[in-house]
């Protein structure tokens, strides 16, 4: 029995103590030094790479898996990376003695998709500018000159000298791989395929299979050791490299075996293997420890077995019809569906209940986007390309009557497929640490904060056609219970609603600036908002009524700031305005 309300807090029984809360270091360091010898050990618990771009595809791009909970239950938490360096050093010898060299690398997953790589490709492209290429040369050449002195110096990075090495290990490397040739938010629109996966593309093809998406491929790359044997720094990083190159060359089955278009056929087998191995290896454990021990272990075993039977069949048939209705959605032509699709195929049920409201939802978009389709395509073409543009959305209506409405059903299906799975095999996600930073319209980047992030993120999760050049500004959430959020752009004041079944946001009203009679004005925590609006006609050469909105919030300080919020932006979109006909007045002859 504990008792956390008390200061300090107290375990009550089996024995009365006090007792307190430990947390393990992000990252731990420990360094020793004698004479002749010199320790370092350093410990990383955990390592996490988001991808914070606008509709990707794997949200987390890189984490450790977590252990078995058999495994995580009796034992504490290990860390991610673990390096021990044990050196001896002698001052009549310029050989560097390794006495021990170990590193230590849990299970980890990397989920790459063609977006990803295109930023990142981007991002160490030189720039196409020669002026600012030069004087980027020039400031990096800069830097090298202040830094080179030192470490030449540096004994450390001296890679042709010899060093002798007692024990060097390097513990084997347990990769889950998922890859993904769709590319979500800007990237989609650039259709620019990477080379490096235009390679893979060509060398799987080359032995007989063709590259779609793959998921949960386990890699699994033995351990790398010498014993009592000199080599130089750059021989031994080469060694390493080539070591590791082989083993993932061997190992190609795996990619062409696990592709979703095939269902993992691989990764059902290694499900099965697991789960049989689990049935007896864990009653077999427990039994040494005792009969309780062995009871919980059947039971693990048992729990195991079924899950990666029933979990493994139910991925199988998800994988397939994820693929299928990934080539319905492609049929449609249409761009917007297929991003709107892929951000909601790749958001992870929670559980299996929000798996098929997922499928629901995913049904009912292609019902609706496939009857309206009809009439919405030949008018949004006829505005966008004329004539030709109105016969266009005229053939994307007619093939997304029938192909976006037989997608949702596929989409469907796999949605509660991957909740069964999910629910057989008690997996736990990985989701984001923190949603992507807020930068501002000038483009500097400030600390990071919280609230202006999350709504940035809520504002990019808006399914409605945003307008020219609209950016985020702030925003509020509601009282309790509402499940509400109220938006400030720089053009508009948007209210947006959570359906709690759907679980997808839905925009109850937006009211843009100029339809504004008057400044936004507050009473207490009540926000009121006087616009025209222009649906209501009293007769033809009318404007419209006058309107009034009022918005119950939190409390009167949160409507202060969201009033001031909207006169800001109200005021520097006044001040755009006049600048963009300042300069059309000049460009005028």
């Amino acid at each position: 029995q504990v008792n956390f309300s008390k200061v300090p807090m107290e375990m009550r029984l089996p024995v009365r103590c006090s007792i307190r809360r430990n947390f393990l270091s992000g990252i731990q360091v420990e360094f020793r030094q004698s004479p002749h010898q010199r320790s370092l050990r350093a410990q990383l618990y955990w390592l996490q790479v988001d991808n914070q771009l606008p509709g990707s595809m794997f949200p987390v791009v890189f984490h450790p898996v977590a252990p078995p909970k058999s495994i995580a239950l009796d034992s504490e938490p290990k860390p991610f990376i673990d390096i021990s360096v044990i050196t001896r050093f002698n001052e009549y010898s310029k050989v560097l003695q390794f006495k021990y060299f170990m590193v230590l690398i849990q299970e980890m997953a990397l989920k790459i998709d063609q977006g990803f790589l295109g930023a990142l490709s981007e991002l160490f492209t030189p720039s196409t500018d020669p002026e600012a290429e030069r004087q980027r040369s020039k400031l990096i050449q800069q830097d090298v000159d202040a830094l080179k002195t030192e470490l030449m110096e540096s004994s450390l990075t001296d890679l042709s000298m010899l060093s002798f090495f007692e024990h060097f290990h390097i513990s084997p490397i347990k990769l889950h791989l998922s890859l993904s040739l769709a590319s979500g938010g800007e990237a989609s629109d650039k259709g620019e395929e990477m080379i490096a996966i235009q390679s893979l593309n060509l060398l799987l093809k080359s032995i007989g299979a063709t590259l779609t998406d793959v998921d949960d491929l386990i890699f699994k790359l033995a351990f790398f050791e010498i014993k009592y044997q000199f080599y130089k720094r750059d021989q031994l990083m080469k060694r390493v490299v080539i070591h590791y190159s082989e083993q993932l060359l061997k190992q190609m089955y795996v990619l062409v075996l696990g592709l979703d278009v095939l269902g993992n056929p691989f990764g059902l087998i290694r499900g099965l293997s697991e789960g049989v191995e689990a049935f007896f290896y864990e009653p077999f454990q427990g039994a040494v420890q005792g009969p309780e021990e062995f009871a919980e272990g059947f039971v693990i075993g048992v729990r195991s077995l079924l899950g990666h039977t029933v979990g493994g069949a139910a991925g199988v048939v998800s994988r397939i019809t994820g693929s299928v209705g990934k080539g319905l959605a492609a049929i449609t032509m249409d761009k917007e569906f297929q991003q709107k699709r892929r951000e909601e195929m790749g958001r992870q049920p929670k559980d299996f209940g929000d798996s098929l409201a997922k499928g629901g939802k995913g049904l009912l978009r292609g019902v609706v986007g496939g009857v309206t389709g009809i009439i919405t395509k030949p008018v949004e073409g006829a505005k966008k390309e004329g004539a030709a543009g109105f016969f266009k959305g005229i053939g994307k209506g007619l093939v997304g009557v029938v192909a976006r409405p037989t997608g949702g059903i596929v989409d469907m299906a796999s949605s509660t497929f991957q909740g069964i799975q999910r629910v057989a095999e008690s997996t736990e996600e990985v989701s984001n640490l923190r949603p992507p930073r807020f930068i501002h319209e000038d483009g500097i980047i400030r600390p990071y904060n919280r609230v202006e992030a999350e709504g940035y993120d809520l504002f990019e999760k808006l399914h409605i056609r945003k307008l020219e050049k609209e950016s985020y500004r702030y925003h509020c959430a509601l009282p309790r219970g509402r499940r509400a959020n109220l938006i400030v752009t720089n053009r508009r004041v948007i209210y947006v609603k959570e359906v709690e079944i759907l679980g997808h946001l839905i925009t109850e009203w937006g009211y843009l600036f100029e339809d504004f009679t008057c400044c936004p004005s507050y009473e207490a925590n009540v926000l009121k908002i006087t616009f025209l609006d222009q649906r209501m006609f009293q007769r033809k050469d009318s404007t419209g009524y006058e309107c009034v909105k009022t918005v119950q919030l939190q409390d009167e300080t949160t409507a202060r700031r969201i009033c001031c919020a909207i006169q800001e932006a109200q005021a520097t979109r006044k001040q755009q305005k006049l600048v963009k006909q300042a300069s059309l007045q000049l460009k005028k002859p």
